[in-house]
């Protein structure tokens, strides 16, 4: 009866560590995920190389020269508004704000990223 009981509180602790585990990572990825940056940068680049820096405390329309594309910023977001491409899925990404938010447009081999303003700082907690 004691080898019963011992195992039932294992798996009820076991139970509880997995439960406090798992609402943790979904907490922090909640938190970390949503994290917008505040006086940031969008930063467009075609082939890698920087065609535009775009403030996301501005509100603007951007068409870079040569291709079929036009950005858009409102609110301190960024979004691919217009592309020529066949699949749009830059399009489709919609708005982005956040530190680990990307939108990748491949058949015109643009990436549009969001940097802090004035330093390598991802997050402040």
């Amino acid at each position: 009866m004691k080898n019963q009981d011992l195992s039932r509180k294992f798996k009820l602790w076991e139970g509880i560590v997995i439960a406090a585990v798992t609402a943790s990572a979904v907490a922090g990825s909640f938190f970390l995920g949503s994290a917008s940056v505040s006086g940031g940068i969008a930063v467009i680049k075609a082939d890698g190389a920087v065609i535009k820096t775009l403030p996301l405390d501005i509100d603007t329309v951007y068409r870079p020269a040569g291709y079929d594309m036009e950005f858009t910023v409102s609110d301190g977001k960024i979004c691919v508004s217009h592309a020529d491409c066949h699949d749009r899925v830059c399009m489709h990404t919609g708005y982005i704000s956040g530190n680990f938010q990307s939108i990748v447009c491949l058949p015109n081999k643009i990436t549009v990223t969001i940097e802090a303003d004035g330093g390598d700082i991802d997050v402040v907690l």
